[in-house]
């Protein structure tokens, strides 16, 4: 999430003494052995200050001996938007503060006697050694600071301060919010830069885990570029053949070309893969005109392979309309000129700032990928029609990188293509910058 989110370069560091498991990109370090922060010291036989390890952070820069900023974050935070500037902001100390509470709580007295806080330490930002004083305060009077803030480390930053009264600055409010317990509009929720899965413990106040989380958004945020697919995707949407153009729009002659999946390529192709289902789409020829249709068609059914030929879904023109539109296009070559006659509109990307739109891609949200007419594989058929126009026609730019020869099934296996860098690379770039059409139809295609 960092990677896709953050434009600097950075470390990223787990202080732990279970390194098994974690991805080879995280420097491992153990937990400094410094009594009674380490939990050897602690779990399992005190019940107060239950997160007491998170104050060994505070003297991050002479365990790690780097200068510089320091960005910390809880596990359950999910980072959805730009982080970029947390850099400027990490020179003063900034923490969030809890603006989903009940208002008013803190003149509530049983909530001050038990030193109830709206300081929230999911993530916290700092710059160089700032934080030591916090680090040898505990140290110094960890029994008093342990039982009087048995609450959590949270309750001790609002309350005892020995780098000073402002010490802590916020993090603006509109950067994150709470999935349990904020109150935000729907078309807000993605446009934070954060997403906390705090859980409290009082109650009447119940809340869900990352891993009970259902919104295929935030989970395409969580699993990342390096999990696009987190199982092997069990559906394929496949173009059988581009020799024709049955769309009824003279604009799309430009992408007929000499392509077709022979009976041949598909065993080659899908032998090995085993499909829930597969989708022949009529993106541009009709895929019952395949020479080899019916035998690829009863080899995926002998398979137990679901399948499904979609209604095209070009837009409707009468025969009269596509009379009139051939006669106006005769004879005319497709160039930047007669393009704008067209009633396919060229999309030019980037050229102003776009309004804040949230994608969630059915490719990525369904398990789904698409294989074209020549054997070359995309995320979804959209994506695909993007990458071939700009291989056609070089005014229809693209922002996000593809290897023609690589990510050909006929050469290359499809498990090794859908985790390839190009893969990721279109999702990152997406997520950014999405398609128009994939704003306007995405998730509404019903192509399966």
């Amino acid at each position: 999430m960092i990677n896709a989110n953050y434009v600097n370069q950075f470390r990223m560091v787990c202080f732990t003494d279970e390194p098994e498991g974690i991805r080879k990109e995280v420097e491992v370090h153990p937990i400094p052995d410094i009594e009674p922060l380490h939990p050897k010291y602690w779990f399992g036989k005190e019940n107060y200050c239950w997160d007491r390890s998170k104050f060994l952070l505070f003297n991050a820069s002479e365990w790690l001996q780097t200068e510089g900023p320091f960005c910390y974050f809880d596990l359950d935070v999910i980072i959805q938007n730009s982080i970029d500037e947390f850099y400027n902001l990490a020179f003063k100390p900034h923490i969030l503060y809890s603006h989903w509470q009940p208002e008013g709580q803190m003149k509530n007295r049983n909530f001050r006697n038990i030193r109830g806080t709206y300081y929230n330490s999911s993530c916290m930002l700092w710059w160089n050694d700032q934080t030591k004083k916090i680090y040898n305060d505990v140290l110094e009077n960890s029994d008093k600071i342990f039982k009087t803030f048995y609450k959590g480390s949270d309750n001790y930053h609002e309350w005892r301060r020995p780098a000073g009264t402002n010490f802590w600055n916020f993090l603006p409010k509109d950067y994150y919010y709470s999935y349990n317990y904020s109150e935000i509009e729907t078309e807000k929720k993605y446009e934070t830069k954060l997403v906390l899965f705090n859980i409290n413990v009082y109650a009447d106040h119940k809340g869900i885990s990352i891993d009970e989380l259902e919104d295929n958004i935030l989970l395409n945020h969580w699993h990342g570029k390096y999990d696009m697919y987190p199982e092997y995707p069990d559906r394929a949407i496949v173009e059988l053949t581009n020799k024709y153009n049955d769309t009824g729009n003279d604009f799309n002659k430009i992408f007929v070309g000499d392509d077709e999946l022979t009976f041949e390529n598909i065993k080659n192709i899908f032998s090995d893969y085993n499909l829930e289902w597969v989708t022949f789409l009529y993106t541009l020829s009709d895929p019952r005109k395949a020479q080899d249709f019916e035998k690829i068609y009863e080899w995926f059914e002998n398979r137990g392979t679901k399948i499904s030929i979609p209604e095209p879904f070009f837009e409707d023109l009468t025969e009269e309309q596509i009379r009139l539109e051939n006669e106006k296009q005769e004879n005319k070559p497709v160039t930047y000129e007669t393009l704008k006659e067209f009633k396919h509109s060229i999309e030019y990307r980037n050229t102003e700032e776009p309004k804040k739109i949230v994608v969630d891609c059915e490719a990525r949200s369904n398990d789904y990928f698409y294989v074209s007419a020549s054997g070359n594989v995309f995320p979804c058929s959209y994506i695909a029609r993007d990458i071939i126009e700009n291989k056609l026609y070089p005014y229809h730019p693209v922002d996000y990188p593809y290897n023609w020869q690589k990510n050909n099934a006929n050469k290359y296996d499809i498990k090794q293509i859908i985790y390839d860098n190009d893969f990721e690379y279109m999702n990152e770039a997406l997520k950014r910058d999405p398609l128009k059409i994939c704003k306007e139809k995405c998730g509404k295609c019903g192509l399966i």
